[in-house]
C-alpha cells in the first residue's frame, strides 16, 4: 500500500493548529482561564456563597446564600496579511525546489511553507503577550478593588527582588493567604507573575542564598517563594509584580480551535499566495479583590 498526502492549504490543517500553537508558544497564556466563543462582549459569571450556621437541629432557618455575579469582558479583532509572489523564490536558489511550469499554484516550497506557518504563529504569540500585559495593566490601574502595592522600586533587580516579593506577600488578602495555607479556596491558589528582568533577578537572588549550589539551580529550575509558584510573564514591565491565581485571569477568544485563524489563497493573476491571520483576543480577570498589583507608584 502506498501513502498519499494531499498538499492542503493552511486552513485545512488539524483543528488544534494556529491559535493553539500561538498560545502554547507563549506559555503563560496557557495558564489563564479560557472563555471561548466570544464575538464581541460576554458576561462571565462569578460565583460565591456563604454559610450561616445554627445549633437548633429542629429549626429550618435558611440563612445561607449563594450568589452569581457577572463581569462584562470583551475581545478585539486582530489581523495581519502577507503576500508572497512566485518570482521571489524563483529568482533565488529555492526556485529549484518549486514545481516546473508557470501555471501552478506553488509559490513556496514545502519546507518554507511549514516554517512560515510555525513562525507566524510565534510572532502572533508575541503580539498576544503584549496584549495580555497591556489590557490587564490598564484594567488593574483603573480598578479600585485591586490591592495596589507601592513597591518604591523603579526597576526590580537582584538586590531588591526578594524584598518586593515579601512586600507583595504581606499585602495579600486573608482569602488569598487561606488558599496558600490550604484552609480554603485552594482552587484559587495565588502565584507571582513577573516580567523577564524580574524573573531573572529572582533566579540570581535565590542562587545567592545557597552556600552550595543545588542541582535544581544548576538546571535553571525556579524555586517557589513561600509556597507560591513564580510564573514568567515576559511582557510585564521591569518594575511590576502581579499576584493572582492563574485561574483568576481570563483569556477570551472567538474560537480556540479555529481552523481558519490562518488562511491562504492563491491569486493566479498575481502568481502570488496571500497568507493572512485573523483572530479575536481579550484579557481580563474575575475577582479583583484577590489580586495584588505592585509597581513603583512614585
Amino acid at each position: 500500500m502506498s501513502l498519499s498526502i494531499s498538499n492542503l492549504p493552511y486552513g485545512d490543517r488539524r483543528p488544534d493548529t494556529f491559535i493553539d500553537t500561538m498560545v502554547k508558544s507563549a506559555g503563560v497564556l496557557n495558564r489563564f482561564r479560557l472563555v471561548d466563543g466570544v464575538k464581541n462582549k460576554v458576561n462571565v459569571p462569578i460565583f460565591d456563597a456563604a454559610l450561616t450556621f445554627g445549633t437548633d437541629i429542629c429549626a429550618w432557618d435558611p440563612q445561607s446564600t449563594a450568589t452569581i455575579g457577572e463581569k462584562e469582558m470583551s475581545v478585539d479583532t486582530y489581523k495581519w496579511s502577507f503576500l508572497n509572489c512566485k518570482d521571489a523564490l524563483e529568482s533565488s536558489y529555492r526556485g529549484l525546489m518549486l514545481k516546473k511550469g508557470q501555471h501552478n499554484a506553488e509559490t513556496m516550497d514545502a519546507e518554507f511553507k511549514d516554517w512560515v506557518f510555525d513562525y507566524f504563529a510565534k510572532l502572533s504569540a508575541q503580539k498576544a503577550l503584549e496584549l495580555a500585559a497591556t489590557k490587564l495593566v490598564t484594567e488593574l490601574d483603573a480598578d479600585g478593588n485591586v490591592i495596589a502595592l507601592d513597591t518604591n522600586v523603579a526597576t526590580i533587580g537582584k538586590a531588591n527582588v526578594l524584598g518586593v516579593l515579601e512586600a507583595s506577600y504581606e499585602a495579600m488578602s486573608a482569602v488569598m493567604l487561606s488558599a496558600i495555607f490550604g484552609d480554603a479556596d485552594r482552587a484559587y491558589r495565588p502565584a507571582f507573575f513577573m516580567g523577564t528582568a524580574a524573573y531573572q533577578a529572582y533566579q540570581l537572588a535565590i542562587a545567592d542564598k545557597f552556600t552550595t549550589t543545588p542541582q535544581g539551580i544548576i538546571e535553571g529550575a525556579i524555586p517557589q517563594y513561600l509556597g507560591m509558584e513564580i510564573i514568567h510573564f515576559p511582557s510585564m514591565a521591569a518594575n511590576e509584580v502581579l499576584v493572582s491565581a492563574p485561574d483568576n485571569i481570563v483569556m477570551l477568544t472567538d474560537d480556540y480551535n479555529d481552523v481558519k485563524a490562518i488562511d491562504m489563497k492563491y491569486e493566479a493573476e498575481l502568481s502570488s499566495d496571500k497568507v493572512w491571520g485573523q483572530f479575536k483576543l481579550g484579557f481580563s480577570y474575575l475577582k479583583s479583590e484577590e489580586i495584588v498589583y505592585g509597581k513603583d507608584r512614585a
